[in-house]
């Protein structure tokens, strides 16, 4: 026979079991907002080591800065933009050539400039 009392504590249980189970996995990438002097971005970054680059140079333990080949459309990631940085070729570099250098609004202005997009002295600054 169980009681209200074992019922309870059985509900209880259960409740601590479902709620401990996550139904919904990790996303597969990390998002990380860029700012490059009073501008930002958005960058997706599919790789799970670049992910953990961003995240010391986003503590301030690695240098550097974003590099990546320019896509058409936000990517549903980085609106304002019609533009995106590719998620699986995006990693952090300590040094680029200076075509790739740019404020995101000249990059908006002149994608066709920019298959590559590399600005210099962007910064990690959130993820989200």
């Amino acid at each position: 026979m169980v009681t209200k009392q074992g019922s309870a504590i059985a509900a209880f249980g259960l409740a601590l079991v479902v709620s401990s189970c996550s139904t919904e996995p990790d996303p597969p990438y990390a998002e990380f907002v860029v700012q490059v002097e009073t501008e930002t971005f958005v960058a997706r970054i599919a790789d799970p080591a670049a992910i953990v680059q961003f995240r010391q140079a986003m503590a301030g333990s690695r240098a550097g800065f974003p590099a990546g080949p320019l896509r058409p459309g936000d990517g549903g990631f980085n609106s304002p933009w019609s533009w995106h940085l590719d998620p699986g070729e995006t990693n952090l570099v300590e040094a680029a050539i200076e075509v790739c250098d740019g404020m995101p609004s000249y990059v908006e202005t002149h994608k066709s400039d920019f298959p590559t997009y590399c600005p210099w002295g962007a910064r990690i600054v959130a993820e989200r």
